[in-house]
């Protein structure tokens, strides 16, 4: 294990539940998108809310929601499915616009994390499953897209995890190797794609996935990318 780590120069995170904290976002998110297609829809909210495994009593999102790993034109088509009289591109703009007002709330600051990292020589990108212009207001809101490297969401062209291609894409645009770069991610995906992709799997805590779940699919598991700074710094050579 050190010596892989000792090898890493490329670190690709995920954004929700990796970076931000998933809960806190996206709980808020569907409680007001699932609130306002509703009343402008006249479709009960039950209806939309089972489409997307949201349960309105706790105010939580199930474990097999589409919202957690799925792409945003995923989620798009399972509330489609309940709304057949909308557009389904404007229903995909209209989600979009409310997820770049969503607050997000940081695991760490990351600002000071990604300038930490980059004073030690390691490249950054971010690949997400939700949209890349999701993806860039919110790392732009809080300081950090200008330190990346690389960044690729659902619809920017390479695909969404857990296929490897997004992953690889980031190898390509940095010069490195698949074996040099670590991916760090909350969820299944993004080990498998890693897996895929020839990466080092470094899973997080800080999503809706447990330990258990997580744990035979990462090489290594840190409570939150807060560890991972001390982590580099100690296997580094």
């Amino acid at each position: 294990m050190t010596r892989k780590l000792a090898a890493i120069k490329g670190l690709l995170f995920d954004k929700d539940g990796t970076l931000f904290d998933f809960e806190k976002t996206w709980n808020s998110w569907t409680s007001r998108i699932l609130c306002e297609v509703s009343e402008q829809s006249d479709v009960s909210i039950d209806k939309l809310a089972e489409s997307i495994d949201f349960d309105l009593k706790t105010g939580k999102l199930l474990p097999q929601s589409i919202v957690i790993a799925g792409t945003h034109r995923q989620v798009t088509a399972a509330l489609h499915s309940k709304l057949p009289n909308w557009n389904f591109d404007d229903l995909e703009s209209y989600l979009l616009d409310i997820v770049i007002e969503t607050p997000q709330y940081e695991v760490v600051p990351l600002q000071r994390l990604f300038m930490n990292l980059k004073s030690k020589g390691f490249l950054i990108g971010v690949m997400t499953n939700d949209a890349e212009k999701g993806a860039q207001a919110h790392l732009e809101a809080v300081g950090v897209l200008d330190l990346l490297d690389f960044l690729a969401g659902s619809d920017t062209g390479y695909g969404c995890k857990p296929a490897p291609e997004p992953l690889l894409a980031f190898a390509e645009t940095t010069n490195l190797k698949p074996d040099e770069i670590a991916m760090v991610g909350d969820s299944l995906h993004d080990l498998q794609a890693a897996d895929a992709a020839g990466m080092m799997r470094i899973a997080v805590l800080t999503g809706v996935a447990t330990e258990s779940q997580l744990k035979n699919y990462s090489d290594i598991v840190l409570p939150s990318i807060a560890d991972l700074s001390d982590l580099l710094s100690k296997n580094s050579v």
